[in-house]
């Protein structure tokens, strides 16, 4: 017991000595004895030193931790976009294969009817060509005596044409963009000779109109004469003539038989006897043209010949109700009667 106490004592007096060595000081009993445990200040400082390094690194850990979760959520929710977005590609490229093809075989049927049309062209131009050859052919008598050939045919005279029928469709290249595009000259080429041939045209269907007028129209004398006794007088103007209303133009042969010539090309539609005009010939000449031819000798023609203009198709003479040899010339034009004058041409 002294013993204790005396240690105590020594103690105490070592810590009253020392001061400033201790920061804490613990005494702990266990089964009768005692220790004590001594803390200073370094270990003071080495604890607080820990526990803040040990606070701060958790700190910062859970801050890394929360920031790499957040740049991972980010990235996942920027890699499924992306996948939506690959998709949505997917899907548009899959959509353009698709039109592609589509717009390739309307591409190639454009181009062949592009080239049939072509071909079709060619042929109309063959045509035209074949009817400006027939029109040069045609001879002065088979339409009007006036009629420059020449000049009528200028309109349809051939264009020049660059490798003659060689078609100019140009192969068109495998890719969409080079076929839209060969395509589309082609179409304008096409588009500019369309118009070219259809002023040409215009000019055909001018011209054979016409030049059917023409080989319709009744042009030139029946006969080879000159002598006019009878005057077309329709309105039985006194003034004109014997002033008695008269139809036709009498044309005087001087008691000579000579033939009559048809005026124009047509069909006999009458070849007969009658009271007044005695033996006399019709021919109808189409677009509404008729002549008429009285007083014959003989009628050379009959109902349903077709004559051409020159053809001899009777004599004249002094049948009916006739005072010498002459031919009674008459002209209608859809029911109408027309002035032979008109239609002689030059003497």
């Amino acid at each position: 017991m002294n013993e204790n106490q005396n240690e105590i004592q020594n103690e105490n007096q070592e810590q009253s000595q020392e001061p400033h060595k201790h920061f804490l000081t613990l005494h702990i009993s266990h089964k009768g004895q005692q220790k004590t445990l001594h803390f200073r200040i370094r270990h003071a400082v080495a604890v607080c030193a820990a526990t803040v390094f040990l606070v701060g690194g958790s700190v910062c850990a859970v801050g890394a931790y929360q920031k790499t979760k957040t740049d991972l959520h980010t990235s996942k929710e920027q890699l499924l976009e992306t996948e939506r977005e690959r998709r949505k590609l997917e899907q548009r490229a899959e959509l353009l294969e698709t039109e592609n093809t589509e717009y390739t075989e309307n591409i190639d049927a454009l181009q062949n009817k592009t080239t049939e049309l072509e071909q079709k062209m060619n042929e109309i131009e063959s045509v035209k060509e074949d009817l400006y050859h027939q029109i040069t052919n045609l001879d002065e008598s088979d339409s009007s005596a006036s009629l420059d050939l020449t000049a009528m045919t200028s309109a349809l005279a051939p264009t020049e044409r660059t490798e003659a029928a060689a078609p100019t469709f140009t192969t068109l290249v495998s890719t969409s963009y080079n076929k839209a595009s060969a395509l589309s000259t082609h179409l304008d080429k096409m588009s500019l000779l369309m118009d070219e041939t259809s002023i040409s045209f215009s000019a055909v269907a001018d011209t054979v109109t016409y030049l059917a007028a023409l080989s319709n129209a009744p042009s030139g004398w029946p006969v080879d004469s000159r002598t006019v006794s009878t005057e077309f007088n329709p309105s039985a103007d006194p003034s004109i003539s014997d002033g008695r209303k008269h139809y036709g133009m009498d044309i005087s042969t001087q008691s000579r038989i000579i033939p009559i010539y048809a005026t124009a090309s047509g069909t006999v539609v009458t070849a007969q006897y009658h009271s007044e005009f005695g033996n006399y010939v019709v021919i109808d000449h189409g677009n509404g043209f008729t002549t008429l031819y009285a007083h014959c000798t003989d009628l050379n023609v009959a109902v349903g010949d077709k004559v051409k203009k020159g053809d001899t198709i009777a004599t004249t003479g002094s049948t009916g109700m006739s005072t010498g040899v002459h031919c009674h010339y008459e002209i209608q034009l859809n029911g109408v009667y027309q002035n032979p004058r008109d239609y002689l041409g030059e003497e």
